[in-house]
């Protein structure tokens, strides 16, 4: 009888932390598979503690040809890829009772939630598929941001219960830039020039341009992903490629806003809203815009709208975003707004809630000082 579950792995250099992923993974898995594509240091004999089934390959700068090697050794009714950075979290020791239970039988991936351990990114936790079920079509496509796919029948995905994923960002800003820099970019670049002109790669590569101060490369990236969508927008409807749209639809309103174009962010704001209106970021810009419009209390709603799916935990989770969007910054709008409309109370209790989320924020500290004084002053 095959075994229920396969975990599948690979690996560089990561003597580090391979030791923290495997022993949060092992009581759960019924066989490990790893292969390694050209460590130097302690990762193959770390691997071996954990289980036989450890292979070397040849790294050819492609993610999932690497990915499909350590799948060609299954044997699991379903197969589970984590990455050596990351750690799993088990809540429900039962949460396994899901891949086997029948009203779950039509379902062939699952998604689990990957949170990001607290540091200098402070992205939202998000869904992300990393179980399959083995079918002899299962394989992993995509050189870069590599997926489970199926080449003969539809994806029907499920959420995982009672477990998670942490991922444990140890790697510096110097080292982060480097890779994005030197590895993903000319992945992504030979992605697209051979047709691979997926939202998601387009809107990438103008992420990681605009993370190395390369702006006029950023720019013409995002601009060929929005042409991408256009025709969709101007419809009114949704592109059949969705992966990073949030992320193009916040960035390209929050630029026009910058720039003071709103017609241009009014347009992509009401159209990204239609689709994503639990998407915190959206809804900030969209505060802004309005504030910025001389409607003040307007803007409001829209502010304690971002703090509410914070607090609720009912925010968008179809892809990662930071943090600052939904308790930061629209605490301190919320604060900035009612000082405007000179509702001393209200405002010194979002400055301060301003604080709880982040106590070294200026702007708060000076504006939330002036009001405690005034307050002082006329008492």
């Amino acid at each position: 009888m095959a075994p229920l579950l396969s975990l599948c792995m690979i690996v560089k250099n990561e003597a580090h932390q391979l030791r923290r992923c495997l022993q949060s993974v092992q009581p759960w898995v019924d066989e490990i598979i790893i292969v390694d594509t050209g460590s130097t240091d302690e990762t193959i004999a770390i691997g071996r503690e954990f289980t036989p089934h450890v292979h070397s390959i040849v790294w050819q700068a492609d993610f999932a040809a690497a990915r499909n090697a350590s799948l060609a050794h299954a044997s699991g009714e379903w197969v589970f890829y984590i990455d050596a950075d990351e750690e799993l979290v088990v809540m429900d020791p039962q949460w396994r009772d899901q891949l086997t239970a029948e009203s779950a039988n039509t379902i062939n991936q699952w998604s689990l939630l990957r949170r990001e351990q607290a540091g200098e990114r402070n992205w939202s936790e998000f869904w992300n598929v990393r179980f399959g079920r083995r079918f002899p079509d299962l394989h992993f496509a995509g050189a870069l941001h590599e997926q489970l796919s199926y080449r003969e029948r539809p994806a029907v995905v499920g959420q995982l219960q009672g477990v998670y994923l942490i991922h444990h960002n140890q790697q510096s800003q110097e080292r982060f830039l480097a890779k994005i820099r030197d590895r993903n970019i000319p992945i992504l670049e030979k992605m697209v020039q051979q047709g691979d002109r997926r939202l998601q790669n387009l809107v990438c590569l103008g992420d990681h341009y605009a993370a190395c101060g390369d702006g006029d490369r950023a720019q013409a990236w995002y601009e060929q992903a929005l042409e991408q969508i256009a025709p969709a927008v101007e419809q009114g409807i949704l592109p059949r490629d969705t992966t990073w749209l949030r992320h193009l639809l916040f960035w390209v309103s929050y630029r026009a806003f910058e720039a003071k174009d709103y017609e241009t962010a009014q347009y992509y704001l009401s159209y990204g809203l239609r689709f994503f209106d639990h998407y915190p970021p959206l809804l900030y810009v969209t505060g802004l815009l309005i504030f910025e419009l001389g409607l003040h209390r307007g803007a409001l709603p829209y502010f304690h709208r971002c703090l509410d799916l914070f607090e609720q935990g009912t925010y968008d989770r179809a892809e990662p975003f930071d943090r600052q969007w939904m308790t930061t910054q629209p605490a301190y709008s919320l604060g900035f707004t009612y000082m405007t409309l000179q509702e001393r109370d209200p405002a010194i209790a979002y400055f301060q809630k301003t604080l709880e989320f982040n106590p070294d924020y200026p702007p708060a500290q000076m504006y939330l000082q002036q009001l405690l004084t005034a307050s002082a002053n006329q008492s």
